[in-house]
């Protein structure tokens, strides 16, 4: 006598008839596909006119596959500039900073492996998904002992532009940035930012400063500068002296740099500007650039060379702000209001 299974046994095996059923017939319905797909492809320029009957398929079937090879991006052409579709690279492998880390300069050699072709290639992918240009934060000013040549030298044969971002929480006392800026922008020479003396090619724009209107400066010592007069007229002044120091800089290692635009990235928020004409406004940083360029003594501050200054102003500046915001409030608040400072893009 064989005992039948039992009632959960039953189950099991019902399941699992029904999947299999299941299967067999999602693979009827794939090798239908596939079938289909195959009689398309063999009958494909098939049709003559007249009652000749086709031409035999033949007896073998050669499937061709495409593979995609992994590894580093070949060199790019150059996309179209503007318009801009950028990137902010500041990616350190990790949550935060470690003593076993390079530092906040995500340009120089000791991120190599994570930005280069060697490794992760993280410029290769950045072109990959469709960016012309790549912005650094702290590319300048904060670490200049170790090339930083390489990674231009892949971007540029990627095809990107790189915005070359000054390390804003610096020395700078009394809000006057000339000595440390003119510093960095000389050593940065001598790091990989001059190529056949001249600029990199890569390089198509320095940002001087990131969000100069937090007063986010620092003393010789390491304290915090402090503001005893009015926020517009500390923060105009840094921005006047960090030009200043960059274009002395420029000057001493005759490099020219009348194909490099200049920018300073503002906060976007609402402030008034150093001049007073504009109150409570998103446009604050491009009017105290201005009115600060127009009279510097606005910002109490004393150019070293000021015919450079204006000069430089004129030719190569660049508005910008950073913008954490949908495109249609930032063309509400900058862009239908930029009528006053359409002498510069932005």
């Amino acid at each position: 006598h064989v005992r039948g299974p039992s009632s959960a046994r039953r189950r099991f095996l019902s399941r699992s008839v029904r999947s299999n059923m299941m299967a067999g017939r999602a693979t009827a319905r794939i090798a239908g596909v596939v079938a289909f797909a195959l009689m398309a492809a063999t009958l494909q320029g098939c049709g003559k006119s007249g009652g000749d009957s086709p031409t035999p398929a033949p007896e073998t079937t050669t499937t061709t596959m495409t593979t995609t090879q992994m590894g580093p991006l070949p060199p790019q052409p150059e996309m179209p500039f503007p318009p801009m579709r950028g990137i902010c690279y500041q990616a350190p492998p990790g949550k935060s900073l470690s003593p076993e880390l390079p530092g906040l300069d995500m340009m120089q050699a000791g991120y190599a492996d994570q930005w280069g072709p060697k490794g992760r290639d993280d410029l290769g992918m950045i072109r990959t998904l469709g960016a012309n240009s790549v912005r650094l934060y702290h590319g300048a000013g904060l670490e200049a002992d170790t090339d930083h040549q390489a990674f231009l030298d892949r971007a540029h044969e990627l095809g990107l532009r790189v915005l070359l971002g000054f390390h804003t929480q610096n020395i700078c006392p009394e809000f006057d940035c000339f000595k440390h800026w003119h510093s960095a922008t000389a050593r940065g020479f001598k790091a990989g930012f001059v190529k056949d003396g001249a600029w990199h090619p890569a390089i198509k724009a320095v940002v001087l400063m990131d969000e100069p209107d937090l007063l986010n400066l620092m003393n010789e010592d390491g304290t915090a500068v402090n503001c005893t007069g009015a926020q517009a007229q500390c923060r105009t002044k840094a921005v006047l002296s960090s030009l200043d120091g960059f274009l002395a800089a420029e000057e001493e290692s005759k490099i020219d740099g009348s194909n490099i635009s200049l920018t300073v990235a503002w906060s976007f928020t609402t402030r008034d500007s150093v001049d007073g004409k504009l109150n409570a406004s998103y446009l604050y940083g491009f009017q105290d650039t201005v009115a600060g360029i127009d009279d510097p003594t606005l910002a109490e501050y004393n150019p070293r060379n000021y015919d450079a200054l204006q000069e430089a102003f004129t030719s190569r500046w660049v508005h910008s702000v950073n913008i954490p915001a949908q495109w249609s409030f930032a063309k509400e608040m900058i862009a239908d209001k930029y009528e006053p400072f359409k002498k510069h893009p932005w």
